[in-house]
């Protein structure tokens, strides 16, 4: 198996404090700003910077902030050529 780092954007919410994940996956190479930006509006977010990472506020009206949208990585499990070679012999012999 081999790991594959990709990101994913996270909606924090400030008024419930709950976090919900994007389901669109990105490539892992990609920088943070890369993908915040590829979301970005003017005049519904406002760019922030958190500490040493680059962080998004999405406005619910003209005052009030909803969410801070931030980019998380995540890492998938991919099958090699040899995982799927050893997975047909196996369903050959009928292991």
């Amino acid at each position: 198996m081999r790991k594959i780092k990709v990101k994913r954007l996270a909606y924090y919410h400030l008024g419930t404090g709950e976090t919900t994940y994007g389901g669109e996956t990105y490539d892992g190479g990609l920088t943070d700003s890369n993908i915040l930006g590829s979301i970005y509006t003017y005049g519904k977010h406002q760019w922030v910077q958190d500490g040493e990472y680059n962080a998004m506020y999405q406005y619910a009206d003209k005052n009030t902030i909803k969410y801070r949208i931030y980019v998380v990585p995540f890492y998938q499990y991919e099958k090699t050529a040899f995982d799927l070679m050893k997975d047909n012999i196996k369903r050959i012999l009928g292991l």
